[in-house]
This record gives C-alpha cells, sequence and structure tokens, in this order.
C-alpha cells in the first residue's frame, strides 16, 4: 500500500511539473513584434541576393562565444564610416555600449516567426559558405537607434541602425573578427 502512494505521488508530481514547464515555456520564437519592423525593413530590398538569412537568430560567435563579450569600443566604431548624418550620432558612448553588453546577455537563439515575416524568400533552413546568420536587433537611445550582429563563413560585425520615419537604415557596420 505504502508503495502504491508513493508511486501515485511520484506520478501526480511529475505531471503538474511537467504541466508547468509545458506552459511556462516560450515557443521558441521571436515575439517582440518590433524586432520583426527591423528585420523586415532589413530583408525588404533583399531581391535575388545569393547570401541567405538562416531561419533561426544567434546569440554567439561560432565558437560559442556570447556576442555580448565582443561589445566594446573598437568593435563599435560606426561613426569611422557614418556618412549619411552626423557622425557624432553615430559614435557610441561607454555607457551605451555597456547598456548593450546588458541587452545582449538577454538574448538567446531563437527562431523566425515567418508568419511575420514579409520577404522571406530571404531566410533559408540550410547552413553554408552563403548564409548569414544574425541576431534579434537590440533598440537603444529611445527606440530610434538599433544595433545587432551578423555572422557570415568568414567573418562576423555589428550594424547599426537608425529610424528614419517608419523604416529601419543602415547607418554602417564594424567589423568583430574576419578570417
Amino acid at each position: 500500500m505504502k508503495k502504491l502512494t508513493k508511486m501515485l505521488t511520484i506520478k501526480i508530481l511529475f505531471t503538474v511539473i511537467f504541466t508547468s514547464l509545458l506552459f511556462s515555456c516560450s515557443s521558441g520564437k521571436i515575439a517582440n513584434d518590433n524586432s520583426y519592423e527591423i528585420i523586415n525593413s532589413l530583408t525588404k530590398s533583399v531581391g535575388n541576393k545569393k547570401t541567405k538569412i538562416y531561419y533561426k537568430t544567434t546569440s554567439s560567435r561560432y565558437d560559442g562565444v556570447p556576442i555580448a563579450n565582443f561589445l566594446n569600443r573598437s568593435t563599435t566604431q560606426f561613426d569611422l564610416c557614418a556618412p549619411s548624418f552626423d557622425r557624432n550620432d553615430a559614435k557610441l558612448t561607454e555607457n551605451e555600449i555597456n547598456i548593450l553588453k546588458e541587452k545582449f546577455k538577454g538574448v538567446y537563439s531563437k527562431k523566425f516567426d515567418f508568419s511575420k515575416i514579409k520577404n522571406r524568400s530571404a531566410f533559408t533552413n540550410n547552413k553554408n559558405d552563403r548564409t548569414a546568420r544574425i541576431s534579434e536587433p537590440v533598440k537603444f537611445r529611445n527606440d530610434q537607434f538599433a544595433i545587432y550582429y551578423t555572422e557570415g563563413r568568414y567573418g562576423g560585425e555589428f550594424t547599426l541602425l537608425r529610424k528614419e520615419k517608419t523604416e529601419w537604415e543602415k547607418v554602417c557596420s564594424s567589423m568583430v573578427w574576419i578570417e
């Protein structure tokens, strides 16, 4: 009788834990609509490019090192190549870099929700030399700027974006590593 009660208790406990895990876990997809606003701006003009975006975001470099570890003054030198507007706007402060590091620590690999993607042809589920992996974009400066990480076969970079009316425009990219 004791053994039967113990087994029943274990089954009930297992069922409760499993059910709570099932309902507490996210779908593993990007839920933030603001991210899709940026992604759709980025892929709007992709067209027939040979490089495709991998169907899952990335949160680490190819060797497993978290992206946040690479945010520093030398990998965010956007002011060096920002001809379209005041270079001072493209310069990140030390405080902004630290804030972005913290935000990128909360980014992890997720699948894109293709019901929210306008240009699905820009994506692929195959990894090869022509596949780029991108992180989920992180907004800052009152949501007027965003940064994301891109990685391909031969290098990785951070890209700074600025919101222009309803679209996100690329300001500049800054190399993190190159092979």
